[in-house]
């Protein structure tokens, strides 16, 4: 069928496009972000860990507990103080990127620290306008909209977007995009984007070349 041989065709561009792009960049190793547990955290646990299990073989005499104690003690009093450093060094390194002009950099950090938890809340109106929240009342809003769908009553509003079969044109068709207009949303993508599941990014699309508009139209 059509669709598939555009999905094929597709997959084929996507492939040589990735493929090249590995032969000349190389492929970039993920950054792992810096953590304040370091090596010395590590190795203070591990000393703490082994005073417990000599407390545990002694009985629990006063020698191994006061030393599982003192080692504990050590434990926090260190991660404490690498927890601290991190902190600090997390706010002090935006303000430098936002200082040395580094916008991109700086919005990038900025994001990372608000992802920590952000929730996220479902809203919608029901038949008067007024602002439904509870997870209840919005299903029993979409149950009673879609029965009117149903029963052709179709003039309804859906999240603000208004359904009306009246006023559709669904005959008309969309005219095909000339190979300046495919050039030109070529050039407007946005660079610095996650790439999709294809794992095209959009500078991979630009610096294709001028034959890869050629293939996309």
């Amino acid at each position: 069928s059509d669709s598939e041989d555009v999905s094929e065709a597709w997959r084929d561009l996507r492939d040589v496009i990735i493929n090249a792009a590995c032969a000349v960049l190389g492929r970039m190793e993920r950054i792992k972000h810096k953590n304040w547990f370091d090596g010395e955290c590590e190795q203070v646990t591990n000393k703490k860990n082994q005073a417990y299990k000599r407390m545990q073989q002694r009985n629990h005499t006063r020698g191994a507990v006061e030393e599982y104690r003192e080692a504990r003690r050590k434990e926090k009093r260190l991660h404490k103080k690498k927890k601290r450093e991190y902190d600090k060094q997390e706010l002090i390194e935006p303000e430098h990127l936002s200082s040395s002009n580094k916008i991109r950099a700086f919005y990038q950090k900025l994001n990372k620290s608000r992802k920590d938890f952000q929730p996220r809340t479902t809203l919608c109106r029901d038949k008067e306008g007024a602002i439904l929240s509870s997870d209840e009342a919005i299903l029993a809003r979409w149950v009673q909209y879609f029965e009117e769908l149903l029963n052709g009553n179709a003039s309804e509003q859906a999240e603000g977007i208004t359904i009306d079969q009246n006023q559709g044109n669904f005959e008309a068709e969309e005219r095909v995009p000339t190979i300046k207009v495919v050039e030109q949303a070529i050039k407007l993508l946005k660079n610095n984007k996650a790439p999709g599941m294809d794992l095209m990014t959009a500078e991979l699309v630009k610096f294709a070349g001028p034959e890869n508009a050629e293939h996309l139209y």
